[in-house]
């Protein structure tokens, strides 16, 4: 049990004050450590003692092949290679590569490649890394599972050079333009993951920690000396590993793993740049055997080195609490270890049972675990860092419910992972139960603590019982009544139903769901993403974007954190800028469709999920769009979003009636994608649509769109639309009002359509027009739905219209963000003839360069 400070425990109904113990133990904490490889054929993680963050090297043409794949084929690629580490509570390391020498090459399709010397040089290639790095950055900034990203992609290996070989200008590293082009599309795609590049040298420019990848060989010490002198690692991440197979090993750092760890020569010298470095994590060395006693016993020297090591060193806390009042809780924390930890944690208070399950808990409020650093300026004499690390104070001021019942409990720490909410990143202090919380002592609730004994403690190294969620949900503090013996999960909430719509909110409602002991609420998800909480059977999803489709769960919980498997799953599409109701969509390959006989989900670039249904008909398969939501019966115009690459026919049946026949026209090919409209019969609530053909093959389906009342292809009436950029017409031989004259110059040639967007690539070139052969006199403005990759895009390209020439920031007085916004122009403010308006056209030739995606052009 911890040592209590003698004159503040006697004052049993006061404060207590608590001396701890480091552990000398080496364990398994998130992130930091020795680093395990899942190389490029492993089909998984291994175990390993300390492992809990592994590089995993990752071919590109296994996440993408042809520019038009989706961050879906991404995602599905990480969901099926990763499947299950969260509960192993490992993490990976990302290392997307090109080459890998002696192992082969995956160059996507449509770039160049074959003459060494100019194919890593192509203004093709640039411009698909960094197109490819924002896929990784939608795919993976928000994913539990990714620790950190290491850059990776240009050179051998993904290491930034092409050593033996040489560029055409003699050189073997990344050239400046690349590193630009590349660090650019990573700060941008990756908010939220720390970032690692090769070469201190390199990105001089960017924030980046460093991967040294010759990790303390006598040969490379430059490299070290480099990252020390770039001085990043109070913000990134620096690791690497410990290259074996050239240099001279012999001196240093030894000949094998074995020889590293078992040798305290080697062993210290290692540990001195890990020091000086303020490495997390290394790996190579990671392949050292574990069986040699003395082997073993230097990597646990070396375990604890790494990364970050808090170690609480006192602490303070009430020693009873009425319910219902105050409870304080301090304590000194240090961090003993090389790094900090990167990311912002929180550290949670709690109170447990005798039987060590929670009966309340609270997160500590202006807490960042990022400011406990360790110490600096190594001093391998002394074998300590010349500038100590600091002593941090935490303190937190804690209300226990006033329904909490009398009793003792002891009060514990610990640090969560945000994804699920569980103890985590660990101290390193001899008291420790198994779970990740270190106990502190015993409080008394509505009396005095019945006494301080708050042991057996249990290892920190044996306990592999730590677990990670894939999705962020609130954090549920507070009193749970009954402990572990409510174990069972409420029923699932049923008929979960759109009530309503506005352009910024979604209303839903459902039927109440079934508990053994009391459902106390539901959690509501908009897609994989928690949206809020209910303690009713309604929600409102407010702050939401314009037209924007989004997909909805809800769940139930009850007082002893049991949460019930998901809802159904309804869409909803928020009403445009207008106020219309812009209808629901509803796609294809949706879990919750029913699909039979032939039909089959393939990927599909240019589709909106990603994904689309084919082998449709030929009187074997068929596919059922479910839960297809009406507020009341009556008429509704169905959308159907089709590719087909000869004029086709499809068969309807709607909430099982009468089939009849759509006859669809080609959309010009099977990569284009084209709309129908018709009018169906829906009732009231939840209905179904079935799609099918007993005479022939059917179209690709991509989804449907279900609105209320008639609309026309562009919308409403009172809107003239030029183009929306749904490929209907293709793009770029026509638009809504007639023929595009003409479109080139881009970096991507005339453009591509991404997502139902038109992507332009500009670089001080570009030019796209169309004639306006009708008067506009009807219509007051103008309005371009537009984003850009950087944002301020506005004034980096002009517009004509109507006898005016002005860059759209000019014509507008409005700015481009990252996020699509509607940009107005007054034509009559700006004295454009709309009787007679001529040709529109958007030049790019004025500097600059970037990319801006635009939706939707139109008259209102």
């Amino acid at each position: 049990m911890p040592l209590l400070d003698t004159a503040s425990a006697s004052a049993a109904a006061g404060s207590i004050t608590v001396n701890l113990t480091e552990t000398q133990e080496a364990f398994k904490n998130p992130f930091k450590g020795f680093r395990p490889t899942r190389f490029v054929n492993d089909a998984g993680f291994s175990n390993h003692e300390y492992g809990t963050v592994f590089k995993h090297y990752i071919k590109y043409t296994d996440l993408e092949n042809a520019a038009s794949d989706s961050v879906q084929k991404i995602k599905d690629w990480s969901n099926t290679a990763w499947a299950g580490i969260e509960t192993r509570n490992i993490k990976v390391i990302p290392r997307v590569f090109i080459v890998y020498p002696n192992v082969g090459e995956y160059w996507p399709q449509g770039v160049p490649h074959g003459d060494v010397t100019t194919q890593w040089t192509s203004e093709t290639l640039k411009n698909r890394l960094t197109a490819f790095i924002q896929k990784l950055g939608q795919a993976w900034d928000n994913d539990p599972r990714v620790a950190y990203i290491e850059l990776g992609l240009w050179g051998n290996w993904g290491e930034h050079h092409i050593w033996p070989d040489k560029l055409a200008d003699g050189t073997d590293r990344i050239p400046l333009s690349f590193q630009t082009a590349l660090g650019d599309a990573a700060e941008q795609a990756f908010q939220n993951k720390k970032v690692q590049v090769r070469y201190p040298e390199t990105f001089q420019n960017y924030n980046f920690g460093f991967l040294w990848d010759s990790f303390a060989l006598i040969d490379d010490l430059p490299g070290g000396e480099g990252i020390v002198a770039r001085d990043v690692w109070r913000t990134q991440i620096n690791g690497g590993e410990v290259a074996y197979d050239w240099g001279q090993k012999h001196i240093q750092p030894g000949d094998s793993p074995n020889d590293t760890l078992s040798d305290p020569n080697h062993r210290n010298f290692v540990i001195d740049w890990i020091k000086k470095t303020h490495t997390t994590s290394l790996g190579w060395i990671d392949l050292y055997d574990a069986g040699n006693s003395a082997v073993s016993q230097g990597a646990a020297l070396m375990q604890k080195e790494f990364g970050y090591r808090f170690v609480i060193n006192q602490a303070t806390f009430s020693g009873s609490v009425q319910p219902g009042e105050l409870m304080d809780v301090s304590f000194q924390v240090v961090n003993k270890g090389a790094a900090p930890f990167y990311y912002d944690w929180p550290v949670e208070a709690s109170l447990l049972r005798s039987d060590r399950t929670v009966a309340w808990k609270g997160v500590f409020n202006n807490v960042d675990i990022r400011s406990w650093m360790p110490g600096d300026d190594w001093n391998s004499s002394t074998r300590q860092y010349n500038q100590a690390p600091a002593v941090h104070q935490v303190s937190g001021t804690f209300e226990i419910p006033a329904n909490m019942p009398a009793g003792t409990y002891t009060l514990a720490l610990s640090i969560l992972d945000p994804y699920g909410y569980k103890p985590s990143a660990r101290f390193a202090n001899t008291n420790y139960y198994t779970g990740g919380r270190t106990p502190l002592g015993n409080v008394g609730i509505g009396m005095a603590p019945a006494n301080q004994n708050i042991g057996p403690f249990d290892s920190l190294k044996s306990d592999n019982t730590l677990s990670y969620s894939l999705t962020q949900t609130p954090y549920d503090g507070g009193y749970s009544d009954g402990g572990s013996t409510d174990s069972e999960a409420p029923s699932p909430p049923a008929n979960l139903t759109v009530t309503g719509t506005t352009t910024s909110s979604v209303s839903l409602t459902w039927s109440a769901s079934n508990d053994n002991v009391g459902v106390t609420g539901y959690d509501i998800y908009r897609g994989s993403s928690w949206a809020g909480s209910s303690s009713t059977n309604s929600f409102t999803d407010t702050g939401l974007s314009p037209n924007t489709n989004y997909s909805y769960t809800v769940r139930a919980k009850d007082a002893a954190g049991n949460v019930s498997s998901a809802s159904n799953v309804v869409n909803a599409m928020t009403q445009d800028s207008r106020g219309n109701d812009a209808g629901t969509v509803y796609e294809a390959e949706a879990v919750n469709n029913t699909r039979t006989g032939a039909a089959i989900i393939s990927e599909c670039g240019l589709c909106s999920g990603g994904s689309k249904v084919g082998y449709i008909g030929n009187n074997d398969g068929a596919l059922q769009f479910n839960g297809i939501n009406a507020s009341a019966a009556g008429t509704y115009t169905m959308t159907i979003s089709y590719l087909s690459g000869e004029a086709r026919s499809i068969q309807v049946r709607v909430n099982g009636a009468a089939p009849y026949t759509l006859n669809l026209p080609s959309t010009g090919g099977w990569t284009t994608i084209g709309t129908f409209q018709t009018e169906i019969q829906l009732n009231a609530g939840n209905n179904t649509i079935h799609f099918s053909n007993p005479t022939g093959w059917a179209p690709d389906l991509d989804r449907i769109q279900i609105a209320a009342g008639s609309h026309n292809g562009g919308g409403e009436t009172d809107i003239l639309l030029l183009d929306n950029f749904d490929n209907s017409p293709s793009w770029p031989g026509a638009n809504d009002l007639g023929k595009w004259a003409g479109a080139n110059g881009f970096i991507n040639n005339a453009g591509v359509i991404e997502a139902g967007a038109l992507k332009l690539q500009y670089n001080n070139d570009g030019w796209l027009g169309t004639n306006i052969d009708q008067s506009i006199e009807e219509y007051s403005k103008m309005v371009i739905r537009i984003k850009g990759a950087n944002g301020g895009e506005q004034n980096k390209f002009q517009l004509t219209i109507g006898g005016v020439s002005k860059t759209l920031g000019a014509f507008s007085g409005d700015t481009i963000t990252t996020d699509y916004k509607n940009i107005e122009i007054d034509l009559a403010a700006n004295g454009v003839d709309r009787s007679n308006p001529g040709q529109l056209t958007m030049t790019f030739w004025h500097g600059g360069n970037g990319t801006i995606w635009i939706d939707e052009m139109r008259f209102e």
